[in-house]
């Protein structure tokens, strides 16, 4: 019976995948661009090659037979592509890929048509979350990020139009404009938002300022912020505006459940004294340091592992990589982790204040 519950409760879920998936396999009729379908895969050559660092791979030259959907008629592709498929792709059949036609029989692919996968993966991450997370508070949760995301997106437009905005002030408003709406929709507005909010602005205040600070007395030595990757601004600026967003993230966590915690404990007895609060403060922010530190490390070293591992491979130091490759991202997790910590005392400051002051009122 229990099973038969789930099963009427909850089979829609695999139905709504199923249509999402095969909606946007056929969904090519939308495209401007050609769209094809690989047929037919014919393997011309095969060949082991070797660098001059000792790195061996095998080279495959191969011929792709496409299915034009969005247009008549096959086309053939042949294509280049080493197993390790660092910079190029091997395609099987049943692929969908976009193409580039210049004319003739000259035709290219251009990527991996990935819709129907990630289409899938987004609904299925939307429908967990109104499930589990309840149909109110997951809705608005994911109106905040939507809002957070056309926030940034307004941000990215103003400064590439815009020559003479300032990018620190620009990301900064707007990384302070995006706490205060997660906040708003998830906590509502009140006490509780807003001594989230300003202890959020406050410990990544404190953080960003020791950065600058430290980077001045130092003359910014050792620090590389030329070897950002794409980087087609100053990019000093656009570091201090890339580390204002990932510290006031991490900051936003550790307030919310900090200040959450010393709520239940007003809503059990309004008539505690600051001591009671500020410990209890002290005491969830200690619980939960390590972990977000570590998650923090853990986000930087996974986004590293691709480079690390290429510039070893390529006949690299150590000493180089961590000085070419990984400064930055160590640098960026130092100021993020200064930030949770100083969030401890800074939330459970204003925490205790406010609770105290408002006890006295009830």
């Amino acid at each position: 019976m229990k099973l038969w519950h789930l099963i009427k409760k909850y089979g829609w879920l695999p139905l709504l995948l199923l249509v999402t998936w095969v909606g946007l396999r056929h969904d090519a009729f939308l495209y401007q661009d050609p769209v094809g379908q690989v047929v037919r895969v014919q393997t011309l050559n095969k060949g082991a090659v070797t660098d001059e660092h000792g790195n061996q791979d095998e080279a495959v030259s191969e011929r792709l037979t496409i299915k034009l959907l969005n247009r008549s008629g096959q086309v053939q592709i042949e294509n280049g592509y080493a197993q390790s498929q660092g910079i190029t792709a091997h395609y099987r059949v049943g692929d969908q890929v976009i193409l580039s036609h210049a004319g003739g029989h000259n035709w290219q692919v251009f990527s991996l048509k990935r819709d129907a996968l990630l289409g899938t993966l987004v609904v299925l991450f939307v429908s967990l979350l109104l499930i589990y997370g309840r149909l109110r508070a997951g809705g608005f949760l994911l109106l905040s990020l939507g809002l957070n995301l056309a926030l940034f997106g307004l941000a990215l437009v103003a400064d590439i139009q815009v020559k003479s905005v300032s990018v620190v002030g620009l990301f900064a408003t707007v990384a302070v404009a995006m706490a205060a709406l997660s906040l708003f929709l998830v906590l509502g507005w009140g006490l509780q938002m807003g001594i989230t909010w300003a202890a959020t602005v406050l410990s990544t205040g404190l953080a960003l300022i020791v950065m600058v600070v430290c980077l001045s007395l130092t003359h910014n030595e050792g620090v590389h912020f030329e070897t950002m990757s794409y980087v087609t601004q100053v990019p000093k600026t656009l570091f201090y505006a890339q580390t204002i967003i990932g510290v006031l993230g991490a900051v936003m966590d550790e307030s919310s459940d900090i200040i959450a915690a010393l709520f239940g404990m007003h809503r059990e007895n309004p008539n505690r004294p600051f001591h009671d609060y500020w410990q209890a403060g002290q005491s969830v922010g200690r619980e939960i340091l390590g972990t977000l530190v570590n998650i923090l490390f853990m986000i930087f070293i996974a986004e590293t592992i691709p480079m690390v591992i290429l510039m070893l491979r390529n006949g690299n130091n150590w000493s180089y990589i961590l000085d070419q490759v990984m400064n930055l991202g160590i640098l960026q997790t130092v100021v993020s982790g200064l930030g949770i910590v100083l969030a401890v005392p800074v939330t459970a400051l204003l925490g205790a204040t406010f609770l105290v002051k408002r006890g006295d009122q009830s």
